[in-house]
C-alpha cells in the first residue's frame, strides 16, 4: 500500500530494539514521514513535552517504561496524539497485551512481526478518521 502523507506526518517511534526501530524509521522516512526514535516510554514522554507529534508508534515490552505505561501516559497528557501499539509478545509473559493497550487508549494495535504495508494501512485509517 502506498499511503499518502496526511495529517499524521510527525511520528515518534518508541522501541527498545535498535534494529527494529532503525528499520521502521528508515522505511517511514522514505515515505515522507518525519520520524524520531527513542528506546523507551520515559524518553518518549520527554520528547513529547518539547516536540509536536501527530502519531506515536510504541512497542509494548520495553525496559524503563513499557508500552502499556506509555499508552496510558500519552493519552492522559496528550489526548490528541494518535497511538499505534505494537507487540511481538514477551518471552517472560505468555499474554497478548495488545487488547489491554487498546483498552487503555491505543487507537490501533499491530502484532509483530508486521509488514510495513500493515503499518501504513493503520496510519491511513487513522488519517481518514481525522478527515485526511
Amino acid at each position: 500500500m502506498n499511503a499518502k502523507i496526511g495529517r499524521l506526518k510527525n511520528v515518534l517511534l518508541i522501541d527498545d530494539d535498535p534494529a527494529v526501530a532503525g528499520a521502521w524509521q528508515t522505511v517511514l522516512q522514505r515515505r515522507g514521514f518525519q520520524v524520531h526514535a527513542v528506546s523507551n516510554g520515559k524518553l518518549g514522554l520527554r520528547w513529547l513535552e518539547t516536540q509536536p507529534v501527530d502519531l506515536v508508534i510504541t512497542d509494548i515490552y520495553m525496559d524503563v517504561m513499557d508500552g502499556i505505561e506509555t499508552v496510558t501516559a500519552v493519552k492522559k497528557q496528550f489526548p490528541h496524539i494518535k497511538i499505534i501499539a505494537m507487540s511481538g509478545g514477551s518471552r517472560l509473559v505468555n499474554m497478548d497485551s495488545l487488547p489491554l493497550a487498546k483498552m487503555l487508549g491505543a487507537d490501533r494495535t499491530l502484532a509483530k512481526p508486521a509488514d510495513i504495508s500493515e503499518l501504513l494501512e493503520l496510519i491511513a485509517e487513522l488519517d481518514k478518521e481525522m478527515g485526511g
